[in-house]
């Protein structure tokens, strides 16, 4: 089974690609159409150990950041197809917003602890994804112990118990950059790491190396610009510690390259 994996930040205008929540409800039909069911990482866990069986047709709904059109724009549409999301939060930004009065909602962008309740309260998945977000592969080079991430880590699902009462149990890596130091420390604290595609090109150790290398997925680069399609699914084999996920403002925020990319798990 080849399980397709997206990843968003919510409702954005970054790069070249927008999306609105028109353009994301457009994509999420497509998955409804083709009868994809989407699970959390809590069932991804059991079907690698054997322990459940999950839909034959299942996909992964991913967000990183904690921004407020997460609980709003990106639930909605999730929910009128009947979807649920996995949430990655780093807890900065909101560490910042509350130190100071809360913002008017019409200007606020992070969300807030009981918006993020209300997630949980729905079935959203929640990780970790650091404090301050940074870039790992640059932290290797000025810390290759690992030990400013750890306190990181630490803090991070720290104030996820705290406040959602949540014990993170899986981390997203921060943008496109991953380190050995930093595997070492997801490793032993989570089930799973997940890494973001935004094309065929990552941060390792403070050098760059083909995606694809970094998974280890034999083949060519794609000519979208990402890695060979092998690399952009769950599976079985799948290293829990690297796994995928397509960036819905790149690769795939066409309609019909969403469909493809869909569908390219039906055709095994």
């Amino acid at each position: 089974m080849r399980i397709p994996i997206t990843m968003c930040h919510g409702i954005s205008a970054w790069g070249d690609k927008h999306l609105n929540r028109e353009h994301f409800d457009s994509l999420v039909s497509i998955a409804r159409e083709l009868e994809f069911e989407s699970i959390t990482y809590d069932d991804l866990a059991e079907w690698m150990a054997d322990a459940k069986e999950i839909p034959e047709r299942s996909i992964m709904f991913d967000f990183d950041h904690p921004v407020k059109s997460m609980r709003y724009e990106m639930h909605e549409v999730l929910d009128a197809h009947g979807y649920r999301g996995n949430l990655f939060i780093n807890t900065g930004p909101l560490n910042e917003m509350y130190s100071k009065p809360l913002p008017p909602d019409d200007v606020r962008e992070q969300a807030t602890w009981e918006e993020l309740n209300e997630l949980v309260e729905f079935g959203w998945h929640i990780g970790a994804h650091t404090v301050t977000h940074p870039n790992l592969s640059e932290l290797f080079k000025e810390d290759p112990s690992g030990q400013k991430l750890r306190a990181e880590l630490e803090a991070c699902d720290l104030t996820l118990k705290e406040k959602l009462g949540v014990t993170a149990k899986d981390f997203a890596f921060t943008g496109t950059s991953w380190s050995s130091a930093a595997e070492k420390e997801v490793m032993n604290r989570y089930r799973f790491g997940r890494l973001w595609i935004i094309g065929a090109i990552y941060q390792v150790d403070g050098k760059e190396m083909r995606y694809a290398d970094l998974v280890g997925v034999e083949g060519e680069d794609q000519a979208d610009g990402g890695p060979p399609h092998a690399a952009r699914y769950i599976t079985k084999d799948s290293n829990k510690y690297r796994l995928p996920s397509m960036e819905l403002q790149k690769l795939v925020h066409a309609p019909d390259a969403f469909r493809s990319y869909l569908e390219g798990a039906l055709s095994q």
